[in-house]
């Protein structure tokens, strides 16, 4: 009798093992698939707050074809423009600062060096290219042209 109870008692603990492993296994699944849609649709609520821009940079460029004034759709330029930095801005995105400052080589990526006499070595004179960074974390360099002094031969 004692070896029935005994047969019993581990047929039950192997089932219970087994539905804990199956239960886990799943378990595990589900995180995964929802991880991945969380990865899927990280981006959904910054690209909602964009396409009313993308809809206006899309009608500024009906303008034009449609011979608007040019300086109207200059003005409805810069009113989108502004409204897709200022969305960047909200979810963490920060412009490199450039001009005026000294090169940063882990800011900046130098593409040119101009002659200067009225700016010190190594003084960014000219940015080409903006640089961003998101939440912190350098995303995209700034290219910019760095000052060498150029001496007074007179």
């Amino acid at each position: 009798m004692e070896n029935e109870e005994t047969k019993k008692t581990e047929t039950s603990e192997s089932d219970q093992l087994l539905r804990l492993r199956a239960d886990f296994e799943n378990s595990k699944k589900r995180l995964e698939r929802e991880k991945w849609d969380a990865i899927k649709f990280a981006n959904e609520r910054l690209l909602a707050e964009i396409l009313p821009v993308v809809d206006n940079f899309d009608h500024a460029m009906t303008s034009l074809a449609g011979g608007h004034e040019p300086e109207k759709v200059r003005e409805g330029l810069k009113i989108a423009q502004d409204e897709l930095h200022k969305i960047l801005e909200q979810h963490g995105v920060e412009v490199v600062k450039s001009v005026g400052t000294l090169f940063d080589p882990r800011l900046h990526e130098a593409v040119a060096v101009v002659e200067k006499t009225d700016a010190e070595d190594g003084t960014v004179v000219e940015e080409i290219q903006r640089g961003y960074s998101l939440n912190g974390r350098l995303i995209r360099p700034s290219r910019v042209k760095i000052a060498q002094r150029k001496e007074n031969t007179n």
